[in-house]
């Protein structure tokens, strides 16, 4: 089934359009043949040259040296807090 679609082409395309074309063939017949040659082409070198499957990504590690810091920073000021609470309730 062919498709009628706008395009919009550079006048110095179209004049070599014209050449390649002649006066027997439509310049719709050449662009189209020009298309199926370049996409055979580009079908043939994907098959020639296949890409590596992509990576997989990796989960964010936990437990890096800067999450542990902080972790153990806020473990100690809890344990520093609740001393301190314990320490001012046996004052009184």
């Amino acid at each position: 089934m062919r498709v009628r679609i706008p395009l919009i082409i550079e006048e110095s395309l179209i004049k070599a359009i014209d050449e390649i074309a002649g006066e027997k063939h439509r310049r719709a017949a050449t662009i189209e043949t020009a298309l199926r040659e370049y996409i055979a082409r580009q079908s043939r070198k994907a098959k020639a040259n296949p890409e590596p499957e992509p990576a997989v990504p990796q989960p964010p590690v936990r437990g890096t040296a800067r999450s542990s810091a902080v972790s153990a920073a806020k473990s100690a000021a809890r344990s520093t807090a609740v001393q301190a609470k314990a320490t001012s309730r046996a004052k009184r």
